[in-house]
């Protein structure tokens, strides 16, 4: 039933988290898609996204065919190059539901936009390798690549999403490092300002991770908190998704998240009569969540649960976030 609420673009991306956690997430997809056919969308451009949202709500319940059909619906709503993801998506969808050479040729036709859109070497790359066609999305990105280099006008950014892109298919792959690979490393250690990372040694230490609920509480009670940790969930798990991929790419093993707690944090600090917002307590509460038992081994796999404890997929969930 709609709830004739207009829905703005946050309320949007609520209605997504939601989603993996709601008893009945198919009536989030009614919504959603009332809110398109009835116009109630404060900006009318997130119609497209709207409708792709709800394709894959719909997909995580096993409808492929009711997702691929809301997608096609998608791609009819979104103007002229960003419809990317979601013709992408409509590959995979075609992929899984046996029909091989649809989804082909919807991939081919957005191959062209490697060389000039740096988001489609991530959605392109994602929806091939999805439904296994990880090798030719690898032989594309590698031609798109050498053809950016050989340009005299460079895009930087360009050539940096498709050399992480390339670096990861090929990881996934098995295949050994090349000087291409070895071009997308030397790119993210500049983009993150470390050293190479033959120069720097692993510190062998874990990451903090403070579960939703834990997090909004020690916001409430300590916003200075918000600095290291960050302004919102969101925010902070981009964070932690970032720095352990830096970490992996410089050559550390054995990453593991913690978990962190309000009443922990507050009980730690009152046996020292210290403050919980102060960095040496805080420390020293770190160090002590750390030797516990219960860490979360990093990264998950990609087709498992994210490690935030959304319930979505790790690709689809905090993955994403270390390219933000």
């Amino acid at each position: 039933m709609s709830s004739n609420k207009t829905l703005t673009s946050d309320d949007l991306d609520v209605i997504g988290q939601d989603a993996f956690t709601a008893e009945d997430p198919m009536v989030m997809v009614a919504e959603l898609v009332a809110a398109v056919d009835e116009r109630r969308l404060a900006d009318p451009a997130d119609a497209g996204y709207a409708l792709t949202l709800a394709a894959e709500i719909t997909e995580r319940q096993g409808d492929l065919a009711p997702a691929l059909g809301l997608v096609d619906r998608a791609v009819g709503l979104y103007r002229d190059d960003t419809d990317g993801f979601a013709r992408a998506y409509r590959g995979d969808l075609l992929a899984r539901l046996g029909r091989d050479d649809e989804a082909l040729a919807e991939f081919t036709a957005l191959r062209p936009r490697l060389q000039r859109d740096p988001d489609a070497a991530t959605y392109l790359s994602e929806a091939m390798e999805e439904c296994g066609y990880a090798p030719i999305a690898e032989q594309w990105l590698t031609a798109a690549l050498e053809s950016v280099l050989d340009r005299s006008d460079t895009n930087a950014q360009l050539l940096y999403h498709l050399a992480q892109a390339r670096r990861r298919i090929r990881r996934d792959l098995e295949l050994p490092a090349d000087e291409h690979d070895e071009l997308a490393d030397r790119m993210r250690e500049v983009m993150n300002g470390l050293e190479p990372a033959g120069e720097r040694e692993a510190d062998g230490r874990g990451l903090l991770f403070w579960p939703k609920p834990e997090f909004d509480r020690i916001l409430l009670r300590w916003p200075v908190l918000a600095d290291p940790y960050g302004r919102s969930w969101d925010e902070h798990r981009a964070r932690l998704e970032r720095e352990l991929t830096v970490r992996n790419d410089a050559g550390e093993t054995g990453l593991v998240l913690f978990t962190g707690s309000a009443d922990g944090l507050v009980a730690f600090a009152a046996r020292d009569g210290g403050d919980p917002a102060d960095p040496g307590v805080r420390a020293g509460y770190e160090d002590q969540q750390e030797n516990l038992a219960g860490a979360r081994a990093w990264p998950p796999r990609r087709n498992g649960p994210c490690w935030c404890g959304s319930g979505g997929k790790y690709k689809k969930c905090c993955l994403p976030r270390s390219r933000a």
